[in-house]
């Protein structure tokens, strides 16, 4: 049976600038972008595979996404697919996914220790190694920690370029808000970006989805961004 076509990831049309390498909170000029970039221009010669690993908020996921912005600004197929969302419905959910010319794969460390997953995983990257393909997959940990049951897959992760990246701390988290508040043309100070530290969820996604209300907020009672029209908006 012929295996249906993937479907190419949506991306959003409203904030086109939310996770691209520019707004990178580890800078444009990274080691990890510009490998990133760099295995586009190499494409066409070689597989080009990339492993990143590092904890909560480290910005591997940004990278992913990225990554899938910049494939689809060349024309190229591609899919970024999240671990967390996509195990349950087991592994048949690569078929076909070989066709596409970029595939991102999030948390790879969730299948550890789950043969069926295992065992796709490593028929999959066998079939997708080839010259035109660009796999990126993130991971909490080195392929050598993750506990993986099937030998063969964990030596598959190892091979291309790894980077550990390292955890956002508090101080990477407010520059990170104020260049994407900068970006949307939306003026965020620092002492506003250390307050919604101080008073919400660290969570760099939760403080992103909080920038977006704020913008809105902010566009609709043509106000800028204060302390105080930050509590009022929040509710805080």
């Amino acid at each position: 049976m012929q295996n249906a076509e993937p479907m190419q990831m949506a991306l959003p049309v409203t904030l086109p600038d939310d996770e691209t390498f520019a707004s990178y909170f580890g800078g444009e000029d990274s080691l990890e972008v510009n490998h990133l970039k760099d295995s586009f221009s190499k494409l066409s010669k070689t597989f080009q595979y990339t492993y990143l690993c590092g904890l909560g908020d480290s910005g591997k996921s940004h990278l992913l996404y990225a990554t899938c912005v910049k494939a689809q600004e060349r024309g190229l197929s591609n899919m970024l697919l999240s671990m967390r969302e996509v195990i349950d419905f087991g592994p048949m959910v690569l078929d076909g996914l070989e066709a596409l010319d970029v595939l991102c794969i999030d948390d790879v460390h969730l299948v550890a220790g789950n043969d069926p997953w295992e065992k796709a995983l490593f028929n999959f990257y066998n079939r997708f190694n080839e010259p035109g393909k660009m796999l990126v997959v993130t991971a909490d940990l080195l392929p050598d920690m993750l506990n993986i049951s099937l030998p063969d897959l964990e030596s598959r992760l190892k091979w291309g370029t790894t980077f550990q990246i390292r955890s956002m701390s508090d101080d990477d988290k407010a520059q990170a808000l104020v260049k994407r508040a900068h970006m949307r043309g939306l003026e965020l100070s620092d002492e506003c970006a250390r307050f919604l530290l101080t008073r919400l969820s660290r969570d760099m996604r939760a403080l992103l989805d909080v920038l977006d209300k704020l913008d809105h907020a902010s566009m609709a009672a043509q106000r800028k961004l204060t302390i105080p029209f930050i509590k009022s908006t929040l509710k805080l």
